[in-house]
């Protein structure tokens, strides 16, 4: 979840999810912080050298002048040894990254990053990095479109392909605050091809993370929708060269969702934020705490299984849970540092 989206600081709380319910406790075991990251929101894996990687993108949310970078963390290490290291790059101007997402396309490692510049021409980019050596990426190219009106997370194929869930629509900001007020989603997923971008006419009040798989044969892309406290779960259908989307089902959490990871078994693990007023009142002071929770969807069955829930004391705004082998890492919004525990 954006940080500085709080031109709905007042009527979020009326209009989202619970503000002020008794949160469920549910606690991990042996867990650990892991420091020097500033708002790490989104988290992706690979491998480097055959070691299983954890791509961070780190921002200080709360200073949006100030300028970001992408960190990694060797997970084959000792947790008491996993230590982030900024990846080696030139990065492109006013780069302050969002949502991430790596793939290897065409054979290369591909790493695509939603970048918030603050500009007035192109207030949004996507920026595109190739790795080069162990620890060292370049930029490659930089896409930006009108389409690009609030983009939150990011996922891109093997094929290059891009899906960006924007978590607002173009409209400026009294129109934002009043579709808020009447529910009117305006915040599409914008589409690249390779070429060029398209919207996939699937407009909500504040989209969030997303991720695409195929099941069974079929492509199944999931979407969050924060508003609704749901994931929205489409087939994509590719005719005579056109991509659209067709509903399948929601996925209700109870709990605003951000971002979406897979495990080696097929499962959804949820970041949620269960709390609109206390992650607005977390945005402007780390004095005061926002509940994190994370979720696991099941890959057979889609039921879904509170696995973490905390008043925000060990992490708060938690925003990406990922596992790896008998871990998960925890990222969250503002604070400097991912939490690591057992995965349950």
């Amino acid at each position: 979840m954006h940080p500085k989206n709080l031109l709905l600081a007042v009527l979020a709380t009326l209009l989202l999810v619970s503000c002020g319910s008794p949160l469920e406790k549910k606690d991990l075991k042996t867990c650990t912080k892991i420091s020097g990251v500033p708002g790490p929101e989104d988290l992706d894996l690979i491998e480097i050298d055959k070691k299983p990687t954890l791509l961070i993108s780190v921002h200080n949310r709360r200073n949006m002048e100030s300028i970001g970078w992408i960190s990694t963390l060797d997970l084959n290490m000792p947790v008491a040894d996993q230590k982030p290291i900024p990846i080696q790059t030139k990065y492109p101007e006013n780069f302050r990254p969002h949502g991430i997402s790596f793939a290897k396309v065409n054979g290369k490692d591909t790493l695509a990053v939603i970048s918030h510049t603050l500009t007035s021409d192109k207030p949004h980019t996507i920026e595109i990095f190739e790795r080069i050596g162990s620890n060292q990426w370049t930029h490659t190219k930089t896409l930006s479109d009108p389409l690009l009106t609030g983009p939150n997370d990011i996922f891109m194929n093997s094929k290059g392909e891009i899906f960006a869930s924007n978590d607002r629509g173009p409209e400026n900001k009294f129109m934002q605050y009043v579709n808020m007020i009447f529910k009117n989603g305006t915040a599409d997923i914008a589409y690249y091809d390779g070429n060029k971008f398209a919207n996939l006419n699937q407009k909500v009040v504040l989209g969030n993370g997303i991720f695409l798989r195929e099941e069974n044969g079929d492509e199944i892309l999931y979407r969050s929708v924060f508003s609704e406290a749901a994931i929205s779960v489409f087939k994509i259908i590719r005719e005579n060269g056109n991509l659209s989307l067709e509903f399948r089902k929601k996925i209700d959490l109870g709990s605003g969702p951000d971002n979406i990871m897979p495990d080696a078994e097929g499962n959804l693990w949820v970041a949620a934020h269960p709390s609109t007023l206390k992650f607005l009142k977390h945005a402007s002071s780390n004095q005061n705490l926002a509940p994190s929770q994370v979720y696991k969807i099941d890959a057979k069955t889609n039921a879904v299984e509170l696995i973490y829930s905390n008043e925000g004391s060990e992490i708060p705004a938690a925003s990406t849970g990922l596992v790896s082998g008998d871990r998960i890492y925890i990222s969250q919004v503002f604070e400097d540092f991912l939490l690591t525990c057992s995965k349950p």
